[in-house]
């Protein structure tokens, strides 16, 4: 598996539903829109390898763009019914325009409603080692004889004189993790990142179960005293601060604080922290799980995933990580990492912030995890649908050699790519951010 890089995302809004309609596309209609592509004489032609590679890119990307928009309509729909909002839509343009209307009622109200996402995304980069040997066979080219010195690597089963890098959503990693490292502690460790647990912060930034004795600004769903919404309280009552609360907070607070947090905690944590400690890479010093890519030096120890450097017996599927001295249709690449977007599997931590609104906050709250898993995942497929449609399969319908099965393959994949394409704009739109006013 293969981390694919994505950053914090700091404060956004939530849900533009639009009024794209995708059309009824399921399994058969995949096999259908890729009519003529068996007939591909890829073995005599390198621009039918190309066009296949294409094809499944474009069958696998529609796939996972579909799945993505059915996500969205479950998790639009769920939010919905918190919120006792209408729940019979059938799409995720529907759905989530009613998220949206609520949301938009609430921020013209003076509502602020902010998010973090914490998390990232791995995908199967042995699908791009495959796909593009097969390019590379097309046009009759030794990968291991014609690969840049040194820039071979490859499964080892035997020694690895080099570095291995592991890769699977989540492995033992002691090493440095490009992606999430998380070190479940049953004593305190230094943490920079996400805290689930306890942390000795004397200041955070997220939830804490007990609440906070000072300083605090934001969501309260215990007793607020200070001042709720800007006007003064007088101790007031459990619950009694439906916007944003000022001062103290005795359960439940979600926000920013200037005191140690006495409970269970989640959210950014600068000390130590006791329990889950999750730190986003591009690559930390790891001793623990990581999700994304574990590389060690093992000396000429086995190597249980991808060796760089010298194997004491032929690399299992090599692949070259440099310059290869053979023509290729840059094409066949590109496509091949579209299949390999197509795998993407993200997980996410949401802390919401809804400060004037107590029903939106339960709502978002409740379904914050399937959002920022969605949220993530539409991040990953858009810009590897769009490419595909703009770059590579304009560019494959002005080929002129290729076998009539090509012509044929071409025309029907790229239907199929702008499907993936119209149903990626769905879920854009059911993510866009809603920060400060209701616009995409």
């Amino acid at each position: 598996m293969r981390m694919k890089k994505l950053g914090k995302v700091a404060t956004v809004g939530l849900l533009m539903g639009g009024a794209v309609l995708l059309p009824n596309c399921n399994a058969e209609d995949l096999v259908n829109a890729s009519q003529g592509c068996d007939g591909l004489q890829v073995k005599v032609k390198a621009a039918d390898q190309t066009v296949r590679a294409f094809a499944d890119a474009a069958v696998e990307l529609n796939r996972a763009a579909l799945a993505l928009e059915a996500k969205w309509l479950a998790t639009c729909n769920a939010i919905n019914a918190d919120m006792g909002e209408d729940t019979s839509k059938t799409t995720a343009a529907e759905a989530c325009a009613i998220v949206n209307a609520r949301v938009k009622k609430a921020l013209d109200a003076g509502v602020k409603v902010s998010l973090a996402v914490n998390g990232g995304c791995t995908a199967d980069a042995k699908i791009q080692a495959s796909c593009e040997a097969d390019c590379y066979a097309a046009v009759n080219c030794d990968v291991v004889a014609k690969c840049e010195p040194g820039k071979l690597a490859g499964e080892c089963s035997a020694s690895c004189e080099g570095t291995c890098e592991v890769q699977a959503p989540s492995v033992a990693c002691n090493g440095k993790c490009e992606g999430t490292c998380t070190v479940d502690a049953t004593v305190a460790v230094a943490c920079s990142g996400s805290c689930s647990g306890e942390c000795t912060a004397p200041k955070w930034t997220g939830t804490c179960e007990a609440g906070c004795t000072a300083n605090f600004s934001g969501t309260c769903q215990g007793t607020c005293e200070g001042m709720c919404d800007g006007k003064a309280t007088s101790g007031g009552t459990a619950g009694n601060c439906a916007g944003k609360c000022q001062g103290s907070c005795t359960a439940k607070a979600t926000g920013s604080c200037d005191a140690k947090c006495a409970g269970p905690f989640s959210g950014g944590c600068t000390a130590e922290c006791k329990g889950s400690c999750s730190v986003k890479g591009p690559s930390v010093d790891c001793k623990g799980q990581c999700s994304g890519g574990c590389t060690y030096t093992p000396g000429t120890a086995k190597c249980e995933g991808t060796c760089r450097g010298k194997c004491s017996v032929e690399f299992t599927k090599p692949r070259c990580e440099g310059s290869i001295d053979c023509k290729v249709d840059a094409n066949c690449k590109a496509s091949c990492s579209g299949r390999v977007e197509a795998s993407v599997k993200c997980s996410a931590k949401a802390v919401w912030v809804v400060e004037g609104d107590a029903k939106l906050y339960n709502a978002l709250v409740k379904n914050g995890d399937a959002i920022g898993e969605a949220f993530q995942l539409t991040l990953a497929l858009k810009d590897p649908i769009i490419d595909l449609v703009e770059k590579t399969g304009k560019a494959l319908k002005a080929v002129g050699d290729l076998s009539a099965a090509g012509v044929v393959c071409v025309a029907s994949s790229f239907d199929v790519a702008l499907r993936a394409q119209v149903s990626i704009n769905v879920s854009i739109k059911a993510s866009a951010s809603v920060q400060g006013s209701a616009g995409t």
